[in-house]
């Protein structure tokens, strides 16, 4: 039986999202990573090889997590419900891993994962969103007839802008989300597509 890891890759990772999110990009370094998590820094350097490409694994996972609950909810068989879903899962995800949600909220692509990517990462990035713009272009499909620009646009607004407006005040500001605010982004998902499809 393989011994356990004495230091995960998700330790390492969460260490680093925490030194982001408490200090700013600067102090992300490799040293300030290895301190927090407690790992020894030759062991986070063999691993990521550098603190750019540990700043881009964290914004990866962060996106991945979210995008995974976001494609679930949205196979639901009724359009309407399940571009719901997909609204609500944006919203859960953040009461569910809030520092990842704070992350993507406070911070671009850019800053994290945009800076040097190595080759590996860079493909990835570039493929990052594939699966989240096929859901959308499904659920276009599916409640319009047709993924259009202005209908692509309307599902956007409705599984994406109003969820992450909802949520990026109180997170941004420590505060935990409530179930009032998610039942009130439930009814605007549902006024604007009920209003749209009316």
């Amino acid at each position: 039986m393989p011994r356990p890891e004495l230091h995960p890759t998700d330790s390492i990772l969460d260490a680093a999202r925490g030194v982001v999110l408490d200090h700013g990009l600067g102090a992300a370094t490799i040293a300030a990573i290895a301190e927090s998590s407690g790992a020894p820094v030759g062991s986070i350097y063999h691993r990521f090889g550098s603190a750019d490409d540990l700043l881009g694994a964290i914004w990866i996972r962060a996106v991945k997590r979210s995008q995974t609950r976001f494609a679930a909810a949205a196979e639901h068989d009724d359009p309407c419900e399940a571009a719901v879903g997909a609204a609500l899962a944006v919203y859960d995800f953040c009461v569910d891993h809030p520092a990842d949600a704070r992350l993507l909220l406070s911070f671009r692509r850019e800053d994290l994962a945009g800076r040097r990517p190595n080759p590996r990462q860079s493909a990835e990035l570039e493929r990052l969103n594939e699966p989240v713009e096929a859901v959308v272009k499904d659920l276009a499909r599916r409640l319009y007839g047709r993924a259009s620009r202005t209908s692509l646009d309307r599902v956007l607004m409705a599984v994406f802008d109003l969820p992450h407006g909802a949520v990026r005040r109180p997170l941004t500001n420590g505060e935990k989300l409530s179930p009032q605010r998610r039942q009130g982004v439930e009814a605007a998902v549902r006024a604007v597509l009920e209003d749209v499809r009316g």
